[in-house]
């Protein structure tokens, strides 16, 4: 199953079942140079984060989308600063509960502050919003549920050498190493939201949500460091463009 978020400015979904990725043929957006970003820390799901409160300003279904509409608050005033950073000036990201499908969308904010996100897929999903208001990071996260009941998937078991969209993937911790499926050095690789690639994590079990960003650029590898901030048992999404479109690779990964 899968979700779209049909109001993001760029759309990126993962598609099927877990194991399988697929580029979509959806556009590159254009990149942000601004490389800047602080340490990388594990965020737990919530409504609050640095001093920034997440509002749900209303829920509406139609045919059985859900439509949310959000906005920010910091001591109790409407937040409508949203400097761009990484290429947008809000990434949402949607998970289920289980990790069994994720989106990466960017929706557009207007000028009162506020953001629409619709879900067209049923049961529960667990949406986190990471955007940098007042150029601070923020990360704050909601879920939507319409009680309706979708059977729970295990996360599949580690699988850490895929092949997708013609390139052989190979990941060593938080390290991945992109070559042709022949063995050949990989061509095409492109940038993707400012950086080489992107690394988005979500613990199984508390939906804790961290993104990383490579630690160095070298043709063919992106190295993302040893470890994880916090042990458990991750789904990872590889993101990095690839001929003018975005791929997306996805992991899981067991932090000791």
């Amino acid at each position: 199953m899968s979700v779209w978020a049909r109001l993001g400015a760029f759309l990126l979904v993962l598609l099927g079942t877990f194991g399988t990725a697929y580029s979509l043929g959806e556009k590159l957006p254009g990149h942000s140079h601004n490389h800047s970003h602080g340490p990388a820390s594990l965020v737990a799901p919530g409504f609050e984060n640095n001093g920034y409160t997440l509002v749900t300003d209303g829920i509406t279904t139609d045919a059985g989308a859900r439509t949310a509409t959000f906005h920010l608050e910091k001591a109790g005033a409407r937040v409508t600063n949203f400097p761009e950073v990484h290429g947008a000036r809000l990434h949402a990201v949607l998970v289920r509960p289980d990790l069994s499908d994720f989106a990466h969308v960017h929706p557009t904010i207007g000028d009162d502050g506020a953001w629409t996100l619709t879900v067209d897929q049923p049961g529960q999903w667990h949406l986190v919003f990471d955007t940098t208001p007042d150029n601070n990071p923020v990360v704050v996260s909601a879920n939507l549920d319409d009680e309706t009941k979708v059977e729970a998937t295990p996360l599949p078991d580690p699988d850490d050498d895929v092949v997708v969209s013609g390139l052989h993937i190979v990941r060593t911790g938080f390290d991945f190493t992109v070559t042709a499926e022949d063995g050949s050095p990989a061509t095409g690789l492109e940038p993707y939201l400012g950086m080489a690639a992107h690394l988005i994590a979500v613990r199984e079990g508390d939906l804790a949500y961290v993104h990383l960003h490579p630690a160095m650029e070298m043709k063919g590898m992106f190295m993302f460091g040893s470890k994880l901030p916090q042990p458990g048992t991750y789904r990872v999404f590889l993101q990095f463009g690839l001929r003018g479109e975005v791929v997306t690779v996805p992991f899981t990964a067991v932090q000791a």
